[in-house]
């Protein structure tokens, strides 16, 4: 998985993704034949995948118009001793200091946007999100 600063965009083992995939080639890219779709809501559709070994993620989508990418590094508890609050912690020090390593200190700001690290306790999820300004 690498970050290109210049667009938000996402590469990975199986393509890429950007604020400027629209949702038809999504659902034409390798990726996205391979996603499935586990949210409706109106005009927002959110699609699962896994992009590559290792990572997990959602694409969020308002109509065509991609908003919000979502992925995960995944641990080897994932496997073995499903959910915890202590994997969770563990899993946001690894997206910090990976993001710490591709894109130095935060905040991530960009033109297009801005990256996030988060943890939210209430969902029980951690991940970094790519938010894509309009």
């Amino acid at each position: 998985m690498k970050i290109q600063i210049s667009d938000g965009s996402v590469t990975f083992a199986d393509g890429t993704i950007g604020r400027h995939t629209d949702r038809p080639a999504f659902l034409r890219s390798r990726i996205g034949k391979s996603s499935k779709e586990t949210l409706v809501n109106g005009p927002w559709k959110t699609y699962n995948m896994s992009p590559e070994p290792g990572v997990a993620g959602s694409a969020i989508f308002e109509g065509d118009r991609l908003r919000q990418l979502s992925v995960l590094l995944r641990l080897p508890s994932d496997d073995t001793t499903g959910w915890s609050d202590e994997a969770e912690q563990q899993r946001l020090a690894l997206h910090d200091a990976w993001l710490k390593a591709e894109l130095g200190e935060p905040p991530y700001r960009y033109s297009w946007g801005q990256i996030e690290s988060s943890y939210d306790a209430r969902g029980g999820i951690t991940d970094i999100v790519f938010a894509y300004a309009d």
